[in-house]
């Protein structure tokens, strides 16, 4: 029988999809499902039959997407990184699982060595009940629930403040999927551009439509009006951040070999020209067959660029003409909370 590999939608939204007091034309405030925050699970089938589940960050919302359908307790959670809006729902599903273990199994959680620790901090009740299976930048492993499905993260810088930031690399024997996570840009080698290359799907961080740095997001064109162009505020903003800085948010990882080897290979390929510091950027350089936006936000854009905060429809709209623009052939996916896409 055949098997497949599915992509469910548990959230789509930034860390606030509609903050108190406001609205927003993206998000309908009276569904509570549409003010989830992204989150995903990544699942192989045979038929019918859900062979693994895979959650890829656990913001809020996510306990009421796994509840209303399945039911239940993905196989291992995948995370980004430590920040609140993708750990949220953590806890629940630890604790879900620790209890129906007997207190005896901790769950299994793949992160990399400062998101390990960040969580811990924010969650220390849990450390008994979890057991992290530490990842190492560009170094592929087996999942232990699945071992046809292969796990790589890359490294991401999210700002000072986003310790050990991780875009995730899922591969099968026939399909990659690759999660960025939230970041300013990727902290790649060159040789993992080329591993990068005809990605089945793309999930990525489009918080803003157009750069600003502070938020610690990239911006899916580099200029209001010539998409793959820089603005000076982007390269000023990197420019007074040089490679110590950009790798300081890493530090822990390099108690292991292996990341430290990562790491001075970025470091020694590093040029601020070359780097990808749009999606399009990303986009042009990968290639991928089908892009899913998500954790748009947008209010930076109106207030910093004066261009609105844009509703479903004419987002989508914006962002095939913009990629249009670059000669981008990739196809683009808006799901709704809930969809299951096939890969």
């Amino acid at each position: 029988m055949e098997q497949s590999l599915h992509l469910k939608i548990h959230g789509k939204g930034n860390a606030w999809p509609v903050p108190l007091g406001e609205i927003h034309p993206y998000y309908d405030r009276t569904n509570p499902r549409e003010l989830s925050n992204a989150a995903f699970s990544l699942e192989r089938t045979e038929g019918s039959d859900l062979l693994c589940s895979i959650l890829v960050d656990a913001g809020h919302g996510t306990i009421q997407s796994l509840i209303s359908g399945a039911n239940r307790i993905p196989d291992c959670i995948c995370l980004t990184h430590g920040h609140m809006d993708h750990t949220l729902s953590v806890d629940w599903i630890v604790q879900s699982h620790w209890r129906k273990q007997e207190e005896k199994s901790p769950y299994p959680l793949y992160a990399s060595r400062p998101v390990a620790a960040f969580f811990l901090q924010s969650y220390p009740h849990l450390e008994a009940m979890v057991d992290f299976r530490i990842l190492e930048f560009g170094r592929q492993i087996p999942l232990d629930q699945d071992p046809s499905i292969r796990l790589t993260a890359f490294p991401a810088y999210h700002g000072q403040g986003a310790v050990g930031a991780s875009m995730l690399l899922f591969e099968t024997a026939e399909q990659k999927v690759l999660f960025t996570g939230d970041l300013l840009t990727p902290l790649l080698r060159k040789e993992d551009y080329k591993h990068l290359q005809d990605l089945d799907l793309l999930v990525v961080d489009t918080n803003n439509r157009f750069p600003w740095p502070r938020t610690n997001h990239w911006s899916f064109a580099g200029d209001t009006d010539h998409p793959l162009e820089r603005s000076d505020l982007v390269m000023d903003f990197y420019r007074a951040r040089g490679w110590d800085q950009i790798l300081s948010p890493f530090q822990l990882d390099l108690s292991a070999d292996s990341n430290r080897d990562y790491f001075y290979r970025v470091g020694e390929e590093w040029s601020l020209e070359d780097q990808p510091l749009s999606i399009l950027e990303f986009l042009k350089r990968t290639q991928p067959r089908q892009v899913l936006p998500v954790h748009y936000s947008g209010a930076e854009d109106l207030k910093h660029h004066r261009q609105a905060i844009l509703a479903p429809a004419a987002f989508a709209d914006w962002i095939r003409a913009e990629s249009a623009k670059t000669g981008l052939t990739s196809g683009f996916v808006f799901p709704n909370v809930g969809d299951v896409h096939k890969i």
